[in-house]
């Protein structure tokens, strides 16, 4: 494992053997993945390519977006107060937000596809007449967060100094489910609010709670989570996984052993002061200790757009899963240590019917995904089976069904205050583990 310093923030580079091909020699192939790209870390890619020489075999520098099995992931450390964080995270993030977020802007506004500056400064006065209806309403969700989330705020902008880029774009980017565009309906904002991956909570043969998670995303997004080791001024430290350059947190776990995940879900958008779901998800784990603390934060959170399923595990042994939107929140409890699962759909029938559905093919797929983890958890198959089933009746690890393909699978171990997770396809790479314990001492 190798360290290059950012001058505000450690970045690590880790070196990995893929799992070797089947009916391969394995002598003859030692694949080894660069997990992190290199070319602003003051080292050439030849002196760099030298150093992973010494480990032996073959080299493969691939870039953040590659779509191999074995997938990529950015690891860095963030500490100190809110802005300080923020902006430690853009200076690590720069390569991999700016490339993507030159494709999600125009993919979002369409319109603004001849305007993309290489900084991304939207809001300039060469820009068309639609772009101040959009910045009102920018700066409208802008106030709010301040209001309601200064943390977040503060978060917000240190991301964006650390990028270098303007903090209204960068907010652009960030509340981009808050806003509506032009002539867009609810309806069609709703459907196009992503609401993937799956969520499946199971014990060890000791009885103790595990938390599993696949995060599942569009092909030409492959690459862009990242993995976060936080160690706030107030607040419990944390690891967590998130969209690079974002607060988007999608799972993680704490120093007190609180681990969560995420799935999308149908919500209506209510014009109230608030945040957003991907917001609201970050505050979770610098704030609480275990499962019930998470469920009262969570039912006090000031939820404006976006909804999520959550499933939550704790030191103490227990389980359970939310359902919160704008609408409402459903806890979903564990019954007789069987396990838990949640993919897309609202499965308590009361906030159901205040949310709707997802639209197909999400609406289909999700259920399927549903269904195949019962079933798994019924059959007594390990969390690790589970998030690398490929069933055809309804694939966990997906490659590309309804055009999604799990970018990494995750398990945490609260009671050991441990991780492993995969980057990639599950069942085609080897695992990491992290132990929270060693990192935070």
């Amino acid at each position: 494992m190798i360290f290059l310093r950012y001058p505000s923030c450690a970045v690590q580079i880790l070196v990995e053997k893929t799992k070797p091909v089947k009916g391969s020699n394995p002598k003859m192939e030692k694949p080894i993945t660069v997990r992190n790209s290199i070319n602003n870390h003051r080292i050439s890619r030849r002196d760099f390519a030298r150093i992973l020489s010494l480990a032996g075999g073959s080299i493969v520098l691939l870039r953040q977006s590659a779509s191999s099995s074995a997938g990529t992931m950015l690891q860095f450390e963030t500490q100190g107060d809110s802005f300080s964080r923020g902006k430690q995270q853009g200076q690590a993030c720069r390569d991999l937000f700016f490339p993507w977020a030159r494709k999600f802007l125009p993919n979002r506004y369409p319109w603004m596809k001849s305007h993309l500056q290489d900084r991304l400064e939207i809001f300039t006065p060469s820009w068309p007449q639609q772009l101040r209806a959009l910045r009102q309403e920018v700066e409208l969700w802008q106030r709010n967060m301040e209001e309601v989330y200064p943390e977040g705020f503060e978060e917000c902008r240190g991301v964006a100094a650390g990028l270098g880029m303007d903090e209204i774009t960068h907010f652009t980017v960030q509340s981009y489910d808050l806003i509506l565009k032009p002539k867009e309906t609810e309806q069609a904002a709703q459907a196009a609010l992503p609401r993937k991956c799956t969520v499946v909570g199971t014990r060890d043969q000791q009885n103790r709670p595990l938390v599993g998670k696949t995060d599942d995303v569009s092909q030409w997004e492959l690459g862009m989570n990242v993995l976060e080791i936080t160690k706030p001024d107030t607040g419990y430290r944390h690891a967590h996984f998130h969209f690079a350059g974002t607060l988007w947190t999608v799972a993680g776990m704490n120093e007190r052993g609180l681990a969560m995940g995420m799935n999308g879900i149908p919500a209506p958008r209510h014009k109230t002061k608030g945040i957003s779901s991907l917001d609201a998800l970050h505050t979770i784990l610098p704030s609480c200790a275990n499962v019930d603390e998470a469920i009262r934060h969570i039912r006090d959170l000031p939820l404006s757009a976006g909804g999520f399923s959550l499933l939550l595990g704790d030191a103490n042994g227990k389980l359970s899963v939310v359902e919160r939107t704008p609408a409402g929140m459903a806890v979903l409890l564990e019954k007789n240590r069987e396990g838990l699962a949640h993919a897309n759909e609202i499965v308590d029938l009361e906030l159901a019917r205040k949310n709707g559905t997802a639209e197909n093919p999400i609406h289909v797929n999700s259920r399927r995904r549903y269904e195949s983890a019962l079933r798994d958890l019924k059959s007594g198959k390990d969390l690790e089976q589970i998030l690398s089933g490929r069933s055809p009746q309804g694939a966990i690890c997906q490659r590309g069904e309804d055009g999604m393909h799990t970018d990494f699978a995750v398990i945490f171990s609260p009671v050991e205050k441990r991780l492993k997770y995969w980057l990639g396809y599950t069942e085609a790479v080897e695992p990491k583990t992290l132990n929270l314990e060693t990192i935070f001492t």
